[in-house]
């Protein structure tokens, strides 16, 4: 899609990784869920450049900083932007992908570019993608528009509520998430999702050979987006690489770090 039309994602890194050498540094793309931002990698974008890599973390059009929906807001479309993104990187020293990351929605649209741009990422991490047929598309757009409305209206109220709901979350983590449910556009995207949500999961998988590609995933009974036959659809057909299911829920690298950055540092040393 047209860069004049709908402008490139917002681009953000941590202050560790920025400066003249870090422009030597392997890329590491960070991609997130559904009415989140780049601000969900707030931990794993520092963990990451101590590792020695130079990390960029994109906002979809309708989160965070990027421009507001206007039109398609499909995996596919939404892969294409980023891909505008990159590109007008190249010239800031941005060669290809050494990692590239997606949550959720992310994961469809990291699998999406990895279809689109053959060769462009060398590793990929796929964290618990949706199913198309895991969830009740209707009631999440529902749920969207009624969480994205609270954090406007009452921040406060709502931030007290997810550090009561989640006392696992460290300090920061709950006002992050408020921040990034009012950067949303909620109505837009609520719509797109009641309007269906088209996409072949499995294919996407076996599309990423040859790419070392690990898959994470939550447990389905603590709430993953990737359950049932979709689950075993999914695992099958990641033929070429590494499957592993971490005790948390949909947002794994949130609700368990640790294991998170365990799990790919033994996947990236195998690799």
């Amino acid at each position: 899609m047209p860069a004049a039309v709908h402008r490139p994602p917002a681009v953000h890194g941590p202050p560790a990784v920025n400066g003249p050498l870090a422009l030597h540094r392997p890329l590491a793309l960070l991609i997130h869920g559904v009415t989140s931002s780049s601000r969900t990698w707030w931990r794993v974008g520092p963990a990451l450049a101590e590792r020695g890599f130079r990390v960029l973390a994109v906002d979809l059009r309708g989160h965070g900083a990027s421009p507001r929906v206007a039109a398609g807001v499909s995996s596919a479309d939404l892969a294409a932007e980023v891909d505008e993104t990159l590109a007008a990187l190249a010239g800031g020293g941005v060669d290809g992908v050494e990692l590239l990351v997606g949550h959720s929605l992310g994961a469809l649209v990291a699998l999406e570019l990895v279809s689109q741009r053959p060769g462009l990422a060398r590793r990929l991490v796929v964290e618990d993608p949706p199913g198309p047929a895991s969830g009740d598309w209707v009631e999440l757009a529902a749920q969207i528009d009624a969480d994205v409305r609270r954090a406007v209206a009452e921040p406060e109220a709502l931030r007290r509520q997810l550090e009561a709901d989640n006392p696992g979350w460290p300090p920061g983590e709950a006002e992050r998430r408020v921040a990034d449910l009012a950067d949303c556009d909620g109505p837009a995207v609520a719509a797109a999702l009641r309007g269906g949500v088209p996409f072949d999961l499995p294919a996407l998988l076996a599309a990423t050979a040859p790419v070392p590609t690990l898959l994470l995933l939550a447990e389905e009974a603590l709430g993953s987006l990737l359950t049932g036959l979709d689950r075993k659809a999914a695992v099958a057909a990641l033929t070429h690489g590494t499957t592993q299911v971490l005790p948390a829920g949909h947002s794994v690298h949130r609700e368990a770090l640790d294991l998170w950055l365990a799990a790919v540092d033994a996947w990236l040393a195998e690799t």
